[in-house]
């Protein structure tokens, strides 16, 4: 029997929830949360914001690649991926080994009414924009090993099916024990 995957990778658009999800489902499973923006920012010393402004989206990538790398050196861990993450062919194929990737869907409406357009993320601040964004990041997210509706309940009931999913994929964590 093969072994079960070692970590789960939330992806999806921003907004739909993967920070907020992630650290419930790393609770369930008696696992460790990283939030790959956050140690991006770590990393940089500055702002994803700041890093997209002085040094590029090249340079943000890369740095993004970076963190999924040592991400995928760890197990037993429940990552949330940054929303442009799972779209780049690398850092994806990283993100993939020895992993269940979970796409949180969300429909444009939930995502612009949860993310403000206050610059703190740097393609949030035109609508327009992020619209068609998440048009065409769409297809890469339907490369995750599973997709779970994300536009209604709470972060606690959409963890709740995040974690079902996974026990029927080998993944059961403390809280199911027993």
């Amino acid at each position: 029997m093969p072994e079960p995957p070692r970590r789960v990778v939330l992806v999806g658009f921003m907004g739909a929830g993967k920070s907020t999800v992630g650290p419930l489902v790393a609770r369930d499973l008696g696992w460790d949360f990283l939030d790959m923006d956050t140690r991006i920012e770590e990393k940089a010393g500055c702002a994803i914001a700041d890093v997209f402004r002085d040094q590029g989206e090249p340079a943000f990538r890369a740095l993004e690649l970076e963190v999924a790398e040592e991400a995928a050196a760890r197990t037993r861990l429940v990552i949330a991926a940054g929303g442009g993450a799972f779209v780049q062919a690398a850092t994806r194929k990283v993100l993939q080994r020895g992993a269940v990737t979970v796409w949180l869907q969300c429909d444009i409406a939930t995502i612009a009414a949860r993310v403000p357009a206050d610059g703190l993320r740097p393609l949030a601040t035109n609508r327009a924009i992020m619209r068609a964004l998440l048009t065409e990041r769409e297809s890469s997210y339907q490369l995750a090993d599973v997709a779970m509706e994300a536009s209604e309940g709470t972060a606690e009931s959409i963890a709740r099916r995040v974690i079902a999913r996974l026990a029927s994929r080998g993944i059961e964590g403390s809280q199911s024990a027993g």
